[in-house]
C-alpha cells in the first residue's frame, strides 16, 4: 500500500509568485521575486536514468551472459589470427575483414586480435576463482600505449612517404599515420619519436602498477650499489691527499735542503708536485706520414722543414716556392716511350703517379673511293677535334687522386680516354702494396664506395655535371667522366674520312650502315639500321634530336642512290624535315598534317603486307635474299628499303594515340624482314608517349639530356641521361649491348643540308650529269645510266589515293562508299533501293543518288524511269577519275 501511495504522489509544488500576493503585496525597496527552481528540476528529473533501470537491466542479463561473450571473444580473435595469416584464401569475409584490419592499424592489426583474445580469457577468469580488476585509468593506459605504438611503428618503418605506407596496410595503418601526422607537421619525426615513446613508456608503467615511490626506491638501491662498487673498486689510501693551492705554493719561500755537511742536498718532490706532474704530463707522439691524407701530410712536411725566410721570401711580390703545394702535378720522371701514353711522376708529397701525355692520341685517316654518281665528300666541312691540353688532363688526374685519399681512398688513374666532349678518367679500385716480409697484397675499395662520392668529385674538379660508369664495360676499372673545358663539334666529314669507319663500313657491306658519332675515346662509331632495326631517339628540347635525324638523312643520302634506299618523312613539327622534299628518295612530300600522317602510317602498314606476300611467293626470309634472287635482269622489280623519320611522336600520340600505337607497333613488330625500318622522335619521354608496347619494340635507343632521372629510367631503364651536356651528347642503348654508350652526335649544318638535296634535285632534273666512271669500276656504268632519266616532274606519293579517297568520303557522306558497293553489286541504282537496304531515310538515299551521279559510277534513267544504269563494273575503281583529278590539280601549282 505504502509502495502504491508513493506511486501515486505528485511532487509539491511552490506556486507561482502571483498567486502568494496581490500586486499590492510587494514592499516598496525591495526585488523581483526569483522564479522557482522546482519545475525546471523536474524536467531534469524526467530525462534522467536512474540507477534502478540499470539493476533492472542487469536483472535481465542471464547469468550465463558473461561466459557467452567470452567464448564469442575468444572465437572472433582467434578467427581474426587465422584470417590476418590467410589460412583460408577462398573465404571473401575473412579477407575483407583482414584487409580492413592492416589497413586501419597495419602490423598492430596482430595486437588488436591478441586483445580481443585476451579479453575472453579475462572474463572467464572469475569463474576459475581469480578475478583482476581492471581500473579506468588502467583501461586508458592500454589504450593510449596501444595508439602510441601504432605511432611509433609508423614513424620507425624508415619511409619518406608516411600516407603511402599507411595505404599499403605498413607501419600502423591509418589510425598511426592519422596520430603521427599530428605531430610531425609540427615538431619533425624525431621530435615526434621521443614524444610517443615517452608516453608509451608513461602508459605501460601505469598499466603494471609503477608508483612515484617504486621509482624513487629503485633508484635509491641503485645508487647505493654504485657507491659500494666503486669503494669496492678503490686502492687502499697510502696518504691522505693534500690539497694546496698556487696561492699557498707562491707564499711560501723556496725550501733549500742541506745535509750534514752543510752543503745543498738534493731536493725531493712534494706530493702537489707530483701530483701535478701526473696530471699534466705530455707524451709526444711521432706522426705516420703514410697515414695522412696529402692535405694535412703537405701541411706536416711545410711545418717541420720549414727555415728560416730570407728577405726575399719576406717581400711582397716575392717568389714563394719553399712550401710544395697539395694540387701540383710533380715533377716528371723520364720521357715518354713510343707507344705509351704516359710516363712516371714524382708528387710533392713522394708518391710516384702517372703523367699523360696527348701528343699521340691524334686520328689516322684513310684515302675514301667513292661512286662518281654519289654526292662528294666535298660537301660537307670538315672541322678538327680540339683536344684539351696536358696540364688540364693532369691536373684533374691530381684532383681525382687526392679528392679520393681525402675520404681514404687510395687510388691511381690508370688511363685517360680524350673525347669530344668528355675526358674519361680510369679509375683502378685497387691497389698493389708490399709488407715488411715482401709479400705483395691487394688493397681493394668498394666500387659503390667511389660512386657515393661523385658530388665531392664534380665539387672538386669544378664541373657542371659529372658522370660516373662503374664499371667500364669489359675492364677492370671505374671511369669518371669529366667535361671538356672546350667542347668540340663532330663533324659528319671527318667521321666519313677516319680509317676506323671505313674498315668498319667495308665489313658491314649494309647500304645503312651511317655515322653515329664519336664516343669518350673519340673513335667513331656508325650504326647499322638494318640490324637495329629501329631507332628510338628522345631527349629535351634543343639537347640535338632534330640534328641527329638530320645527320642520318643525310648519311643515307651520301651513300645511297634513289632505287636502293626510301625515305618517308613525317615532321608534325614542319620545319625541321622539310628541308628535304624535293629529293628522289622520298617516296612523297614531307608530311606535316596529323590526319595525313596517321594515313601514311596505315599505307606502310598495307605495304608491309604486300612486300610479305612477295617474300612468301618467292621462299625468301628477308629482302636481301629476295633482292638476290631476283638478279641484275631483273632490276627494276627489286624492293628498295624503306626508312620512316618521324620527328616528333608526342604530338601524334597526343592528338591520335590508339591508331599512331597500333600502327607503329605493328610496323616495329614485323617490317625487318621487309626492309622497313624506323627512326622516331619525341622530347617527352613519359609512359603515356613511349608507352610499354613501343619501348618492348625498339630495343636500340638514344637518350639525350633529359630532365630527370625519372625520363631517362624510361628511355634506357637506367639513369645517366639526366648528367649529360646536351648539344649532341648521348647515350647510345645498342640491342646487343648491356650498357649504355656515350657518344657525341655528328653535326650537320643547313648549309650542308641543303647542298646535299639540291645535289640529287639537281640529278633527278636531269641537270647534272654524273661524271665519267674510272677504268676500275666498271660495273657502276649501268647503275648511273639508269639513274639519270629520272621524270623531271614531281612523282605521286603512293598513299596520295587513299588519303584523297578517304578525304572525299569526309566531306560528303560517310555512307557513300556502302552505297557505291550495293549498286555495283546489284548493277542498278534507285533511291528507294538504297533506302530501302540501307535503312536510311529517303532524303539522305536520294543525295547520295545525286553524288553517284556526280562521280560518274550512276548515268541516266532505265526505260521503265525507276532506276539508273551503273557505268562501273565489280572490281573496278570508282574514284579514280576523282583521285586523278585532285592529285592534278594539287600538281598544277607544282608543276608551273
Amino acid at each position: 500500500m505504502t509502495q502504491k501511495k508513493s506511486q501515486g504522489e505528485r511532487p509539491k509544488t511552490r506556486p507561482p509568485a502571483s498567486t502568494q500576493g496581490g500586486p499590492g503585496s510587494k514592499k516598496p525597496g525591495t526585488r523581483a521575486a526569483v522564479p522557482p527552481e522546482e519545475p525546471r528540476r523536474s524536467r531534469d528529473e524526467r530525462y534522467t536514468v536512474k540507477p534502478e533501470f540499470w539493476d533492472s537491466v542487469m536483472d535481465i542479463i542471464p547469468p550465463w551472459g558473461d561466459e557467452i561473450a567470452a567464448v564469442l571473444l575468444i572465437v572472433f580473435g582467434l578467427v581474426s589470427f587465422l584470417s590476418l595469416l590467410n589460412v583460408s584464401g577462398d573465404s571473401t569475409i575473412a579477407a575483407a575483414w583482414s584487409n580492413a584490419l592492416i589497413s586501419l592499424f597495419g602490423y598492430g592489426s596482430t595486437i588488436v586480435c591478441a586483445g580481443l583474445l585476451g579479453l575472453g580469457i579475462v572474463l572467464l577468469l572469475p569463474r576459475a576463482g581469480i578475478v583482476i580488476r581492471f581500473p579506468a585509468r588502467r583501461i586508458l593506459s592500454i589504450e593510449m600505449a596501444f595508439f602510441s605504438a601504432l605511432a611509433l611503428l609508423h614513424l620507425l618503418s624508415g619511409a619518406n612517404e608516411l600516407r603511402s605506407l599507411a595505404r599499403l596496410g605498413r607501419g600502423g595503418g591509418q589510425v598511426g599515420w592519422a596520430l603521427s601526422s599530428v605531430t610531425t607537421g609540427v615538431v619533425g619525426v624525431p621530435m615526434s619519436v621521443i614524444i610517443f615513446s615517452v608516453i608509451f613508456t608513461i602508459s605501460v608503467a601505469i598499466v603494471l602498477g609503477v608508483r612515484r615511490v617504486h621509482i624513487k626506491t629503485v633508484l635509491n638501491r641503485a645508487s647505493t650499489r654504485l657507491l659500494t662498487i666503486g669503494r669496492e673498486l678503490k686502492p687502499a689510501d697510502s696518504g691522505a691527499r693534500v690539497t694546496v693551492s698556487r696561492f699557498d705554493e707562491a707564499l711560501k719561500g723556496p725550501k733549500r735542503a742541506l745535509d750534514d755537511s752543510g752543503a745543498p742536498a738534493l731536493m725531493m718532490p712534494t706530493v702537489a708536485q707530483a701530483q701535478r706532474v701526473k696530471a699534466f704530463h705530455i707524451m709526444r707522439v711521432k706522426i705516420n706520414l703514410e697515414s695522412l691524407p696529402p692535405s694535412a701530410r703537405a701541411a706536416l712536411l711545410s711545418s717541420t722543414t720549414a727555415q728560416q725566410p730570407t728577405p726575399e721570401e719576406l717581400a711582397l711580390f716575392g717568389k714563394r716556392d719553399g712550401i710544395p703545394q697539395f694540387n701540383a702535378i710533380g715533377t716528371v720522371k723520364g720521357k715518354p716511350v713510343k707507344g705509351s701514353t704516359y710516363v712516371p711522376v714524382e708528387r710533392p708529397d713522394g708518391r710516384l703517379k702517372r703523367y699523360f701525355v696527348v701528343s699521340g692520341l691524334r686520328e689516322s685517316r684513310g684515302n675514301i673511293r667513292r661512286d662518281p654518281a654519289l654526292p662528294p665528300l666535298s660537301i660537307f666541312k670538315d672541322i678538327d677535334l680540339t683536344l684539351p691540353d696536358e696540364r688540364e688532363i693532369n691536373n684533374n688526374v691530381v684532383l681525382i687522386e687526392n679528392t679520393l685519399l681525402e675520404f681514404d681512398i687510395d687510388v691511381d688513374v690508370a688511363d685517360v680516354k680524350i673525347g669530344p666532349t668528355v675526358t674519361q678518367y680510369a679509375v683502378q679500385p685497387y691497389r698493389e702494396k708490399a709488407n715488411e716480409e715482401g709479400e705483395v697484397a691487394f688493397s681493394r675499395t668498394r666500387v659503390s664506395k667511389i660512386a657515393s662520392l661523385a658530388s665531392d668529385l664534380a665539387l672538386s674538379l669544378s664541373a657542371k655535371r659529372l658522370r660516373l660508369e662503374t664499371p667500364i664495360p669489359g675492364t677492370n676499372y671505374i671511369g669518371i667522366e669529366v667535361p671538356n673545358r672546350k667542347p668540340s663539334t663532330v663533324a659528319l666529314r671527318s667521321v666519313y674520312e677516319s680509317k676506323q669507319y671505313q674498315d668498319d663500313a667495308s665489313k658491314r657491306k649494309s647500304p645503312l650502315f651511317v655515322p653515329l658519332g664519336r664516343d669518350v675515346a673519340g673513335a667513331p662509331v656508325g650504326i647499322d639500321l638494318g640490324q637495329m632495326p629501329h631507332l628510338l631517339i628522345a631527349g629535351t628540347t634543343g639537347s640535338g634530336k632534330s640534328v641527329c635525324i638530320a645527320a642520318l638523312a643525310a648519311a643515307l643520302l651520301m651513300d645511297n642512290s634513289p632505287d636502293m634506299v626510301k625515305m618517308v618523312m613525317l615532321d608534325p613539327k614542319r620545319v625541321e624535315l622539310s628541308r628535304f622534299n624535293g629529293i628522289p628518295h622520298l617516296l612523297g612530300p614531307v608530311e606535316t598534317d596529323h590526319e595525313r600522317m596517321i594515313g601514311v602510317l596505315r599505307w606502310l602498314t598495307r605495304e608491309m603486307d604486300r612486300r610479305y606476300k612477295l617474300l612468301e611467293e618467292s621462299a625468301a626470309r628477308n629482302i636481301d635474299t629476295y633482292n638476290q634472287r631476283l638478279g641484275r635482269r631483273r632490276k627494276d622489280e627489286m624492293l628498295p628499303y624503306i626508312v620512316i623519320f618521324v620527328d616528333e611522336i608526342g604530338d601524334l600520340m597526343m592528338n591520335n594515340p590508339d591508331e599512331t600505337e597500333k600502327s607503329i607497333t605493328r610496323l616495329a613488330q614485323m617490317a625487318r624482314a621487309v626492309g622497313m625500318h624506323m627512326v622516331i622522335a619525341t622530347q617527352r619521354p613519359s609512359v603515356d608517349v613511349i608507352t610499354g608496347l613501343i619501348k618492348a619494340n625498339f630495343p636500340s635507343r638514344i637518350a639525350f639530356s633529359v630532365a630527370s632521372g625519372t625520363d631517362s629510367r624510361v628511355i634506357l631503364d637506367a639513369v645517366g641521361a639526366e648528367n649529360l651536356m646536351g648539344r649532341g651528347d648521348m647515350l647510345y642503348q645498342a640491342a646487343d649491348a648491356l650498357a649504355p654508350r656515350r657518344l657525341q652526335g655528328c653535326w650537320v649544318s643547313d648549309d650542308e643540308v641543303r647542298e646535299i638535296t639540291q645535289f640529287w634535285r639537281d640529278q633527278a632534273a636531269g641537270r647534272l650529269t654524273p661524271a665519267a666512271p674510272a677504268a676500275t669500276a666498271e660495273t657502276s656504268e649501268p647503275e648511273v645510266v639508269a639513274e639519270v632519266p629520272a621524270p623531271p616532274a614531281p612523282s605521286v606519293a603512293p598513299w596520295e589515293r587513299g588519303l584523297t579517297r578517304r578525304e572525299f568520303l569526309s566531306e560528303t557522306d560517310p555512307l557513300l562508299e556502302q552505297a557505291i558497293a550495293l549498286v555495283v553489286a546489284d548493277q542498278e541504282a534507285s533511291a528507294s533501293q538504297i533506302q530501302r537496304k540501307m535503312g536510311i531515310g529517303y532524303p539522305r538515299a536520294a543525295r547520295l543518288v545525286d553524288l553517284l551521279v556526280e562521280l560518274g559510277i550512276v548515268g541516266e534513267f532505265k526505260p521503265d524511269r525507276r532506276s539508273r544504269f551503273v557505268l562501273i563494273k565489280p572490281g573496278q575503281d570508282p574514284f579514280k577519275d576523282l583521285i586523278e583529278k585532285r592529285m592534278k590539280r594539287q600538281q598544277s601549282p607544282d608543276s608551273e
